[in-house]
């Protein structure tokens, strides 16, 4: 039996429980984690206790992201899981794990971060020690080193008997994901213990943005518009497509953000006729269609923003027409969307638009996904989308044989009643396109 004398002598003899006259601390603002991020500690405290509410009983254990490997001496951008970032809230640790034991008399959760490499910390970053300072900037009354992570869920897996999985489902030539394999670990040690699909629970959460979530994204959507406006009115025929694709990053930067929600896509003529298009080398000619696919983030918070736009700043009558019906199958679908909606019927409303055209062989991909900390958010497409959710609607034409592709995407706010359109700042049809990039 594992009780609290093994698990101390453990934690001893892995130098996780320094004294604390012994450990130096930096000064205020230094040192990882610096706080939690982008809401104060007691935002991310109260979401673990509606996540344990629903649990009731059993252990789960969600494992953050781990720095990518490689071997160049400048450190990668690091990005954190996002389940793990919003129940904690700490995005600067990488390989970082959080622990909820909701059936605890007193300690329910549990945040164990990697053991400090001093001479390491010269070359990148000082980490804090643990003490009363970590705990403080990260809301948590038990932090412990990661390599007491397995005698702890020991410990409790013994007396609980249940696990729970968060996710992620993967499919057989995946990498079993880290927390099954922790808990396959310990079921062969300890019987009785079994594993409860708890995978949806996040999902189902997540899916409904707080106010506060939704404030973020709007501002994040403000820079998006900003970089996609500055783009549209400037690009004229003879630019590359990296030079309008600079052009729309700075207007992000200048806008407010601080990061991309993910690559952006910019392509001309033929290139956007590539549904994830990844140049930026190719020329903007006159005549040709612009597909650019961008979008800004603010504190890990990911906007997704499509627009396709005539070089020359009219359409032809051949791309007015094309470029209506991709609206015309958007609108379709925005029509239906509310809350209680299932994904699929909307799919199927912009595919009917398509179909009664006789284009529906090029609308190769599907109708969009949600956005939050991730631009593809976690979400559940096979049950009804939730009031709160925020969805993307992009339908799509790809015509190789006509040198273009249409995709137009706006990012929408599900409510009881309908959808707001949240990207509204952004020339969305011929005429408001036209008229911005009248010269």
């Amino acid at each position: 039996m594992i009780g609290r004398r093994s698990l101390l002598a453990g934690m001893a003899a892995t130098g996780a429980a320094l004294p604390l006259q012994a450990q130096v601390f930096p000064p205020s603002g230094y040192g990882t984690p610096i706080a939690t991020s982008p809401f104060p500690p007691e935002v991310f405290a109260e979401r673990r206790r509606k996540v344990m509410a629903k649990l009731g009983g059993g252990i789960a254990v969600v494992f953050g992201a781990k720095r990518g490997g490689g071997d160049s001496p400048v450190e990668a951008p690091f990005f954190q899981d996002p389940d793990f970032a919003w129940l904690t809230g700490i995005t600067d640790e990488p390989g970082a794990v959080l622990v909820l034991a909701p059936a605890e008399r007193r300690f329910r959760e549990y945040l164990l971060l990697p053991s400090r490499n001093p001479e390491a910390e010269r070359w990148e970053r000082e980490r804090l020690p643990l003490g009363a300072e970590i705990e403080r900037r990260s809301g948590f009354a038990r932090v412990m080193r990661t390599s007491n992570l397995g005698a702890l869920v020991t410990g409790l897996a013994e007396r609980f008997k249940e696990f729970h999985f968060f996710g992620p489902v993967v499919g057989p030539d995946s990498p079993v994901p880290a927390s099954l394999e922790l808990y396959g670990k310990v079921q062969q040690r300890i019987p009785g213990v079994k594993t409860t699909d708890s995978s949806k629970l996040l999902t189902s959460i997540r899916m409904v943005k707080e106010a506060r979530e939704l404030d973020l994204i709007t501002k994040a959507l403000a820079a998006t518009a900003r970089g996609h406006l500055a783009g549209m009115t400037q690009v004229q025929p003879g630019w590359t497509e990296g030079r309008l694709k600079d052009v729309i990053e700075a207007g992000f930067k200048a806008g407010g953000a601080d990061g991309l929600a993910y690559s952006s896509i910019v392509g001309s003529g033929r290139n956007a006729a590539s549904l994830h298009y990844v140049g930026n080398g190719g020329a903007v000619r006159a005549g040709d269609m612009i597909l650019v696919d961008a979008g800004a983030s603010l504190t890990g918070y990911a906007t997704d923003i499509t627009r396709t736009y005539p070089a020359s700043g009219r359409f032809t009558p051949k791309q007015r027409s094309d470029y209506e019906l991709v609206l015309q199958a958007q609108e379709a679908a925005a029509s239906r969307l509310r809350a209680g909606v299932y994904y699929e019927d909307l799919q199927e409303a912009a595919r009917d638009v398509f179909r009664r055209d006789g284009r529906i062989d090029q609308f190769t991909h599907g109708l969009g996904h949600h956005v939050g900390l991730h631009v593809h958010d976690a979400a559940d497409y096979s049950q009804p989308i939730p009031a709160g959710a925020v969805m993307t609607i992009e339908p799509g034409l790809y015509l190789q044989d006509e040198n273009y592709g249409i995709r137009i995407e706006d990012m929408y706010l599900v409510t009881a009643t309908g959808a707001q359109r949240m990207s509204t700042a952004i020339p969305r049809t011929v005429a408001e396109i036209e008229r911005a990039m009248a010269r």
